[in-house]
């Protein structure tokens, strides 16, 4: 009975130790010298290439974030230590919906392979103040995800100035997340969300992304 208690007690522990969230968010408030049409413009596009061709992101919004390749030396805390590879791809311009197969790499290894990412994309608005939300949801077939959302408040301030609100929020499935420590998500994931959005803002006010080296923040 004292080495049934002990051994559930260790157990216990154990998987204490070894919690870790399942879901996990980045929430970005900034302002974009662009107006909010252009705004709009780039986060459409940018919805749009993420259900019919995501690989067409790596040229501007992905610009910068490493994802073309995988890592053959990554560690479990490096920048790139888990990796999608797109592959067969489904898109309804009318539904704004997509799906597309994925292969899952996890420290250069492939882990899953044909998972699918469905997409749903949506747009709405209030009058008073006006304001305009684009809204990116994702669902996944395997147990490594849950699903994901890309959720972008435009709020315009003048003429050429729009407030962004921004959240991307991802939640990993209950293996997974056991994986994913504060200093994985910081080094593999959260940096690579604020670059995306640093990408549509400098795109939405240049016209252009300048590729530049990144990384996590120090």
């Amino acid at each position: 009975m004292k080495r049934l208690l002990l051994s559930l007690l260790t157990l216990l522990s154990v998987t204490l130790c070894f919690a870790r969230p399942q879901s996990r968010a980045v929430i970005i408030d900034t302002v974009c010298n662009a107006s909010l049409s252009e705004m709009k413009q780039i986060v459409d596009s940018f919805c749009r290439q993420f259900q019919a061709c995501p690989d067409s992101l790596f040229l501007w919004a992905y610009l910068g974030l490493g994802e073309d390749e995988i890592a053959a030396s990554a560690t479990k805390e490096s920048k790139d230590a888990i990796q999608l590879r797109y592959k067969d791809r489904v898109y309804d311009p009318v539904l704004k919906t997509g799906d597309v197969a994925i292969d899952v790499y996890v420290l250069g290894v492939r882990w899953w392979k044909d998972q699918h990412l469905g997409t749903k994309y949506l747009e709405s608005h209030t009058d008073a103040p006006y304001s305009l939300t684009q809204h990116l949801t994702a669902t996944y077939s395997g147990s490594i995800l849950e699903g994901g959302d890309i959720v972008l408040q435009l709020t315009p301030l003048s003429e050429q100035r729009t407030r962004v609100q921004y959240e991307f929020r991802l939640t990993f499935g209950r293996f997974l997340s056991a994986f994913i420590s504060d200093k994985t998500w910081r080094n593999a994931i959260e940096w690579r969300f604020e670059a995306i959005l640093e990408n549509l803002v400098e795109c939405a006010e240049t016209g252009t992304v300048q590729d530049k080296i990144r990384g996590p923040k120090p």
